[in-house]
C-alpha cells in the first residue's frame, strides 16, 4: 500500500506546536472530571450543535464516513450524542461506540434504539481501551484526540486493538500545512480553548501505523482528516 501524507512531503511531517507551558497528565485528569460531571449532562446540547451550526459541526464530523469501509468490525472512541455513531451502526457488521461520559452513553443508546440499531455502548477511557489486541477493523475518532494531552498513548492504544491492515480514521484540528491565516487562527482559538495542537500523521508514524490518507478541509483548511493503517 502506497504511502500518502500531507502534501509536500515528509518534511511537513513535524508535530504541530502544542499550548505554550507544560501539558501534564494534570491536563487529562481534569479532563475526566470534566467528562463525569459537566460534558456527561450535556448531551441534549451537543446534540443541537448540528442545528446551531447550520448543519456545519456534522459535516466536519461525517467526513469520517468517506473512509470507512463498509462492514466489518468498527469502533468509535468519543462519540457523543452519537449521531456518527449511527451512520457506523447502519453500515457494520458490528458498532461499538466508547465513551467517557456516561450521560452522552445514555443519550446514543436511546437515539440507537429507536432507529431499530443493533449496538454495543461501553463508558470507558481511551487511555486504556476495554478491548482484546487486534479487535477491530475500523476505529474512529472525531475531535477526541485534540482533548488529551498524551496523543501518543492513545494512537498506541488505537493501534494495540486493531487488526493487521486495520484503518484508524482521526478527524481532528492542526495547524494548516500552508500556514494561512484564516486557518491558524481557528486552531489557535480551539488551542485557547484547552485543545492541544497535534500533527496526527506524525503520532501515527510514531505509533507504528502507516500513514495511507490525508486531508485538509474548514474554514482556513484547519481540520484534518488522517487515516493509519496498521501493518
Amino acid at each position: 500500500m502506497t504511502t500518502v501524507g500531507p502534501p509536500g512531503g515528509a518534511k511537513h511531517l513535524r508535530p504541530a506546536p502544542t499550548r505554550s507551558g507544560p501539558r501534564t497528565a494534570a491536563h487529562d485528569r481534569w479532563l475526566k472530571l470534566f467528562n463525569r460531571w459537566l460534558y456527561d449532562k450535556l448531551a441534549p446540547v451537543y446534540n443541537a450543535l448540528d442545528g446551531l451550526t447550520l448543519g456545519m459541526w456534522w459535516r466536519l464530523i461525517a467526513r469520517a464516513l468517506k473512509f470507512v469501509p463498509a462492514g466489518g468490525r468498527v469502533l468509535e472512541i468519543g462519540f457523543g450524542p452519537g449521531r456518527l455513531q449511527k451512520e457506523l451502526a447502519a453500515q457494520s457488521d458490528l458498532s461499538v461506540g466508547l465513551d467517557l461520559a456516561w450521560g452522552m452513553c445514555r443519550f446514543t443508546q436511546r437515539r440507537l434504539r429507536r432507529a431499530g440499531l443493533p449496538h454495543r455502548i461501553v463508558q470507558g477511557d481511551m487511555f486504556r481501551l476495554p478491548f482484546p489486541a487486534t479487535t477491530f477493523d475500523t476505529i474512529v475518532s472525531t475531535f477526541a484526540l485534540s482533548g488529551v494531552s498524551q496523543g501518543e498513548t492513545v494512537l498506541r492504544e488505537m493501534s494495540r486493538v486493531s487488526k493487521r491492515g486495520g484503518r484508524i480514521v482521526i478527524v481532528d484540528i492542526g495547524l494548516p500545512i500552508d500556514r494561512n491565516r484564516i486557518g491558524v487562527f481557528w486552531s489557535r482559538l480551539w488551542e485557547s480553548m484547552g485543545d492541544c495542537l497535534y500533527d496526527q500523521t506524525a503520532l501515527m508514524k510514531v505509533a507504528g501505523l502507516e500513514v495511507v490518507d490525508f486531508e485538509e478541509f474548514g474554514p482556513g483548511r484547519h481540520i484534518r482528516v488522517a487515516v493509519g493503517s496498521k501493518n
